[in-house]
């Protein structure tokens, strides 16, 4: 074939003459194509917001938000609602009145994100004066583990401990028969070796009714292998939820990426705690309902509203703050902290 081609000289100079006749028509066509999308695209519109933006961001919070300020006006800064939060959880848990200048503390913190929380367990324990302070947090997500591992956890290592004091794994929390052999290890440090006067805790924010294939695996695991006790913020179903209501949360679990049965009523959460191992008369719900989803809401229709200039879209959360709305108003779910503690150890 090559022999054949080569043979016929005209063939080449005329694919060549093809070739440089059509390119005035080819970069005409062009120049065409592009002044039409420039004239569509003002190259002066506000798309440079992404040459502004700084990076990396100084946070990544996500969960529901505490929206109440401690004077009880409503919060309106995402970072500071979601820091909010996790001091109720730790303030109901009893972690942020204690004085933990002469205790240790470990625990395991279950669906971490990008590890915000995780850096502000940290420098709260730090200043509380912890005598020891030993941190394991697990997140499925790969690009949430990602940013978690450039968290500054070194800032707040405890100093002289040859092992690392705050380690983050990429684990799927709800299954611990899944987790690989160093988040096994690493959990189980938590508790083997430890000193008797060691407080031993497990955190769920925002995240255990996401687990599959329900909070049962985990709940065993942390009051039978970890012997921790619990404390979360999660959605209970309500007491008085119609047919109807129960049915629709059926749905919207589906559709959050949630277990069908993950939203239960106060008295079946319990009911699990105590199959678990949790003492019946150590734990304790706490509804904050009024302070979480239309703080949430409203904060959510303020950033649509402010970056709809910039042409970005939050529709993923415009529907989820309708979830929310009807969260707000029904009273189907109930947002609530949960605090549960072990039994007591028989001598």
């Amino acid at each position: 074939m090559a022999s054949s081609l080569g043979s016929h000289p005209d063939f080449w100079t005329g694919l060549y003459i093809g070739i440089i006749s059509s390119l005035p028509a080819f970069c005409a066509t062009m120049a065409l194509i592009t002044w039409n999308y420039l004239r569509q695209n003002d190259i002066y519109d506000n798309d440079h917001w992404k040459l502004n933006v700084k990076m990396p961001f100084t946070t990544m919070w996500m969960n529901m938000g505490y929206w109440t300020d401690a004077d009880g006006r409503p919060t309106q800064d995402f970072e500071q609602a979601c820091r909010a939060l996790l001091h109720e959880v730790l303030a109901e848990a009893g972690l942020l009145k204690t004085d933990l200048s002469s205790s240790r503390l470990a625990l395991l913190d279950l669906g971490i994100g990008c590890g915000d929380q995780s850096l502000e367990l940290a420098r709260l324990i730090q200043q509380s004066g912890c005598d020891e302070y030993r941190y394991v947090g697990l997140t499925l997500n790969p690009s949430q583990f990602q940013l978690a591992l450039k968290q500054p956890f070194h800032e707040f290592q405890t100093p002289g401990d040859a092992d690392e004091s705050i380690r983050v794994f990429r684990a799927d929390a709800g299954r611990p028969d899944a987790w690989d052999a160093d988040v096994k290890s690493a959990v189980a440090s938590l508790a083997t070796g430890r000193p008797q006067n060691q407080a031993r805790w497990v955190l769920a924010l925002d995240s255990i009714y996401h687990f599959f294939p329900s909070r049962r695996p985990i709940l065993k695991y942390a009051a039978q292998e970890l012997d921790a006790s619990f404390m979360a913020f999660d959605l209970l179903l309500s007491d008085t939820a119609s047919f109807q209501q129960k049915l629709m949360i059926k749905l919207i679990s589906l559709a959050m990426g949630c277990p069908v049965g993950a939203f239960v009523t106060e008295a079946e959460y319990k009911t699990q705690l105590c199959e678990a191992g949790y003492d019946e008369r150590q734990i304790r719900f706490r509804d904050i309902t009024d302070h979480v989803f239309s703080g949430l809401v409203a904060h959510i229709q303020r950033q649509a509203a402010a970056l709809r200039p910039l042409g970005i879209s939050v529709a993923k959360f415009k529907v989820a703050a309708k979830l929310f709305s009807w969260f707000a108003r029904s009273k189907t779910l109930r947002a609530t902290i949960v605090v549960a503690r072990k039994k007591p150890k028989v001598v």
